[in-house]
């Protein structure tokens, strides 16, 4: 079975929250484009949209140049619901995980920080594992106090990685995500970020934990 992302990814941040209540409202939603690995597009040059005296915007001359290299038509309806969130991307890889899948999503013209990772649940809510990545419940931790007084000036770089599952009792499984703590992007990490996500039995993400900074 296909799995399915919602239209309007700029409602991403609102899937960024922990508790169960809140993450289950997230989802309400219904979607209503089918996104699977067929959404992954293999990039051609971008070179073009890229150039100064291109007179067409960025996120335009991407779809233009999908659309002209034959990228299937889930590859383009994905681009253009992260065009329409204001991240100009396309999926370049897909990896199932269980009962859900991770989608990496290249940003290519971005200065910085060009992949980023959607976690996409069996109802077809997107969670964009690198937005946000450090909340305010988390701050409020033991844990963030202590580095971040030992570290005041590290913060999260994108992407995250996902380091590994366990299963549940009910039959779910919780998806783990590392996310590198540093001051610079060609500093060493000060540190890594670790967070849980929560999957019932039937695909649907349903909660977020930090587990621990180390």
């Amino acid at each position: 079975m296909p799995l399915r992302l919602s239209r309007h990814l700029a409602g991403v941040a609102a899937l960024a929250l922990s508790s169960l209540v809140t993450m289950h409202a997230a989802h309400a939603a219904p979607p209503t484009d089918a996104i699977d690995a067929r959404a992954v597009w293999q990039e051609r040059s971008l070179s073009a949209c890229r150039s100064e005296q291109s007179s067409t915007a960025p996120d335009v001359c991407l779809l233009r140049t999908m659309q002209r290299s034959g990228a299937r038509p889930q590859a383009i309806a994905a681009a253009r619901m992260l065009v329409k969130a204001d991240k100009a991307g396309f999926i370049s890889a897909w990896r199932p995980l269980g009962k859900a899948a991770l989608a990496t999503v290249t940003y290519p013209f971005r200065a910085n920080t060009n992949e980023g990772s959607l976690l996409i649940g069996s109802d077809g809510a997107a969670i964009d594992v690198d937005e946000n990545s450090v909340r305010d419940e988390d701050r409020a931790t033991p844990a963030w106090r202590a580095f971040a007084a030992a570290h005041p000036d590290a913060m999260p770089f994108a992407p995250a990685d996902f380091v590994g599952s366990t299963a549940t009792s009910d039959g779910g499984q919780r998806l783990l995500f590392s996310t590198s703590l540093k001051s610079c992007h060609a500093c060493a990490d000060d540190g890594a970020l670790l967070i849980a996500y929560t999957v019932d039995n039937t695909g649907i993400v349903r909660e977020r934990e930090l587990l621990a900074i180390k």
